[in-house]
């Protein structure tokens, strides 16, 4: 293992937390002789499931509230218009080895996990009109013809990144805890397009090689965002270190409907809440049903405010001092980023003929990653490849399109790479985006330079009868680990109080 690798592993190898998470997965929360509660959650997701289950097994009273029509949240398996049973992960799709509370729940519920092929030697790169295998960059970078400065040639963009960075990972793992913390709000103001600018270290990039950086790493469309946001959420997790990635056999909508299965009776579809407000002895929330109309009342002595602040924002809370001049802050300024997925449907799985078995397709092209599928290499029939996958600025290019131009324009793209190929063995496609889904308005949290010292305590901090979870609430941003550690915190809170 490299030596940057060992620094970014220890970075982003787990979290501590201030209680013992496993421990209520394995055994429920833990005994007092505290009252029971009535608890609404507002939010079907990860984290409003697994809040719901711990409390449900503990003894407690409670009510899970869904907007859609599905739970999952962000977890959304799409099925339709594929055949044969095939499927894409609109959402989560993949689940680090390092993330042990969701590894626990997927034990717990006995699911099949099998190998997400993250990347591979083989993976294709399309950039500047250059296409070359993964294999063939690694040993000439030079081949992609970026016009570097001199000392930058001869390097591929994660050497050109770690060199920038390296030093601060030194420092950082070389810190107490109490240090750690420091170089955390110390570095908050910078965004990572900046710090990569204005290196702190020694040698800024030029223009050029941040440019490979953003296009190669996959963070073209986050600049202005922080650069601890981007190093742990994005780079850490996906691009850099030495991560094992798997995936849920039949698609990651296996998980949450597995909590389902064992709480139905607490949970209902379809009941958009409009208003929440809070009495001085409980609870009141309001909804309306998003197919008959019918509007409800639920009473209860605690509310889990379990979907993203950008939704929250559209639910009246009455008095508007129920929160903290912090908390709002927080609501209105926690960005979202949007992300838009084109899946396509093949009759045959033309890439295993050219050496491509799992992995992804990199490029400068409006498609930008592309995914080759994990399961079912080496059967015959039609196979499923997410053709598209975007972040931020990029996302937004295909915000603009329709949904069956989505499809043609990402088939566009893999023309240029594969060739005609693509259009022969064209089936249907799908596409989806986070941002125009009004249960989510946007995919994920990404925090902007200041934020983590400003705001990322009072995004978590209870405000009198109500808590929150979410993985914007978390350390996690981003990942399902972030929704589950999250909906434990929030039931142990709930569960402790007088």
């Amino acid at each position: 293992m490299s030596i940057q690798n060992i620094y970014l592993k220890s970075m982003f190898r787990g979290l501590t937390y201030p209680l013992d998470h496993l421990s209520i997965i394995e055994k429920g929360l833990p005994f007092n002789d505290l009252p029971l509660k009535t608890v609404t959650i507002v939010g079907g997701g990860m984290a409003g499931l697994v809040a719901g289950y711990q409390l449900i097994k503990a003894g407690h009273d409670v009510t899970i509230l869904e907007g859609n029509s599905r739970i999952g949240g962000r977890i959304f398996t799409k099925r339709s218009p594929f055949t044969n049973g095939n499927y894409l992960d609109m959402g989560a799709m993949r689940v680090p080895t390092g993330h042990e509370l969701t590894m626990s729940y997927i034990k717990k519920w006995q699911l099949e996990l099998q190998p997400f092929i993250n990347d591979s030697p083989n993976d294709l790169i399309y950039v500047n009109g250059v296409r070359v295998r993964a294999s063939e960059y690694m040993k000439n970078p030079q081949i992609l013809e970026y016009p570097l400065m001199p000392s930058e040639q001869r390097k591929t963009a994660s050497e050109i990144l770690i060199e920038a960075i390296q030093p601060f990972l030194i420092q950082y793992k070389n810190s107490t805890d109490e240090q750690k913390l420091k170089l955390r709000k110390a570095f908050d103001h910078y965004s990572m397009g900046d710090l990569l600018r204005y290196n702190p270290f020694g040698e800024n990039l030029s223009a050029n090689a941040i440019t490979k950086v953003k296009i190669l790493l996959g963070f073209e469309g986050f600049p202005e965002f922080a650069f601890m946001a981007i190093l742990k959420d994005i780079l850490g997790s996906v691009f850099l270190g030495d991560n094992q990635f798997f995936q849920i056999r039949g698609g990651s909508d296996r998980l949450p409907y597995k909590f389902y299965q064992s709480i139905k009776d607490h949970v209902l579809l379809n009941q958009k809440v409009t208003q929440i407000q809070q009495a001085q002895n409980n609870i009141v929330v309001n909804t309306i049903h998003n197919k008959n109309g019918e509007k409800s009342t639920f009473l209860s002595d605690y509310i889990l405010i379990a979907i993203p602040f950008s939704v929250l924002q559209f639910i009246n809370i009455e008095p508007h001092d129920t929160f903290s001049f912090d908390k709002w802050r927080a609501i209105r300024e926690i960005h979202y980023a949007p992300s838009v997925k084109v899946g396509i449907e093949f009759g045959e799985r033309f890439w295993e003929k050219e050496g491509i078995e799992g992995g992804k397709l990199t490029t400068d092209l409006p498609n930008r990653f592309a995914h080759y599928p994990s399961h079912g290499i080496g059967e015959d029939g039609p196979a499923v490849m997410l053709a598209s996958y975007c972040w931020e600025d990029n996302a937004q290019l295909w915000d603009s399109l329709s949904p069956p131009q989505r499809v043609q324009e990402a088939l566009q793209g893999l023309s240029m790479v594969h060739g005609e190929k693509v259009y022969d063995h064209f089936m249907n496609g799908t596409s989806f985006s986070w941002t125009r889904n009004p249960f989510s308005a946007g995919c994920f949290t990404l925090f902007r330079p200041h934020q983590y010292s400003e705001l990322s305590e009072k995004i978590k901090a209870v405000e009198g009868r109500f808590h929150f979870a979410g993985e914007h609430t978390s350390n996690f941003h981003g990942w399902i680990e972030g929704a589950v550690e999250s909906g434990l915190r929030a039931a142990f809170e709930i569960h402790m109080r007088q």
